[in-house]
C-alpha cells in the first residue's frame, strides 16, 4: 500500500489536534506517532485501510478497540484520549490518541530471571487490569509481553486490546483468536472459545516465564504438537523448575495454569481477590 506518510501525519495531526508529531514505530498496517495532545505527552495510532471488504473490517475493529479502551476504567490499562477518527473519504486510515507511557514493553524485561517480588507486582497489576476488562465482559485474548508495558515506577500496564472480544458482542470478532505463539491458553486452539479464564492462563505463562525463562508449554515443537500439548497435558509446577519460591506464589502460578478453565481463577476479579487475601496473610 503506497502511502504519503508526511501528508498522512499532517492529516492525522489536524484531525486529532495532535502536536509535534514524529514517527515512533511502523509495521504492517499500523503507524505510531509520538507528540502531544493539549500539551501533554501522547501517542497517535494510525491504522491503514485497504480498499474493499477487508478495509471495512479493519475500520470496524479499530473503532471497537477505541470503544473498549474508552470503557475500561483502570490505571493498569492504557487510557485512550480521543475517539477514533477516519481519514479520507472514503477512509484510507483511522486514527486515535492514547496516553504515552514511559518505560518499555515487557519483552525488554524478560532477558533474565525475575525475583519473587517482581512477579508478585506483575500479578497484582495485571489482575487489576484484567478485572477491569472482565467486569465489562471483555476478554483481552493476547496477554503477551508486547502488550504489557513496564513503566518507570515499576508498575505494569495492559495495552492494545485490539484482539479483544466482548462476550456479548461476538458478531465482529467471533470466538476463535489465535493469540501469540507461546502465550496462548488451551482455549486458543482452533475450536476453542477464549474466556476470562484464558487471560488468567496467559498471565500464568508470563509469571512462569519471568521466573524460569522457560515456557510452560514449548511453542517450538510445531503447531500441531503445541496445540495438542495445550489441550491434553497439564503443565509442570513452577516449583519443579525454580527452587526457593514461596508456597503461596507456587500455588498462584500453578492455579493460573490449570489445563481446565474451571480449575483456574475464573477471571481477573477472582485472581485479584486471592492475591489481596494472600498479601494480607503475609
Amino acid at each position: 500500500m503506497n502511502v504519503d506518510v508526511t501528508q498522512l501525519i499532517d492529516d492525522v495531526s489536524a484531525a486529532l489536534g495532535f502536536e509535534e508529531a514524529q514517527p515512533l514505530t511502523q509495521g504492517g498496517q499500523k503507524i505510531v506517532l509520538q507528540g502531544k495532545l493539549s500539551g501533554a505527552p501522547a501517542v497517535a495510532k494510525i491504522v491503514l485501510l485497504a480498499p474493499g471488504p477487508n478495509g471495512d473490517i479493519t475500520l470496524q475493529r479499530a473503532h471497537r478497540e477505541v470503544e473498549l479502551l474508552s470503557a475500561v476504567d483502570s490505571n493498569r490499562v492504557v487510557k485512550v484520549l480521543t475517539d477514533a477518527v477516519e481519514i479520507g473519504d472514503p477512509p484510507t486510515a483511522v486514527c486515535w490518541a492514547e496516553e504515552r507511557l514511559d518505560g518499555a514493553d515487557l519483552a525488554a524485561s524478560l532477558t533474565g530471571a525475575w525475583d519473587e517480588a517482581e512477579v508478585w507486582s506483575l500479578l497484582h497489576d495485571m489482575a487489576e487490569a484484567l478485572a477491569a476488562c472482565h467486569d465489562l465482559e471483555v476478554v483481552h485474548r493476547d496477554l503477551s509481553p508486547g502488550n504489557v508495558r513496564r513503566t518507570d515506577d515499576g508498575h505494569f500496564v495492559l495495552m492494545d486490546p485490539g484482539l479483544a472480544r466482548h462476550l456479548a458482542k461476538t458478531a465482529l470478532t467471533g470466538a476463535f483468536q489465535p493469540g501469540t505463539q507461546g502465550w496462548r491458553s488451551p482455549e486458543h486452539v482452533p475450536g476453542g472459545d477464549p474466556m476470562p479464564a484464558s487471560d488468567v492462563f496467559a498471565l500464568g505463562i508470563l509469571g512462569f516465564f519471568a521466573l524460569s525463562r522457560t515456557f510452560p508449554v514449548d511453542p517450538s515443537v510445531g503447531q500441531e504438537a503445541y496445540d495438542r500439548a495445550l489441550v491434553e497435558e497439564q503443565v509442570p509446577s513452577i516449583a519443579s523448575l525454580v527452587t526457593g519460591l514461596s508456597p503461596e506464589l507456587v500455588e498462584v502460578i500453578d492455579t493460573c495454569l490449570r489445563r481446565q478453565p474451571a480449575r483456574r481463577y475464573l477471571d481477573g476479579a477472582e485472581l485479584k481477590s486471592e492475591l489481596n487475601r494472600l498479601e494480607g496473610a503475609r
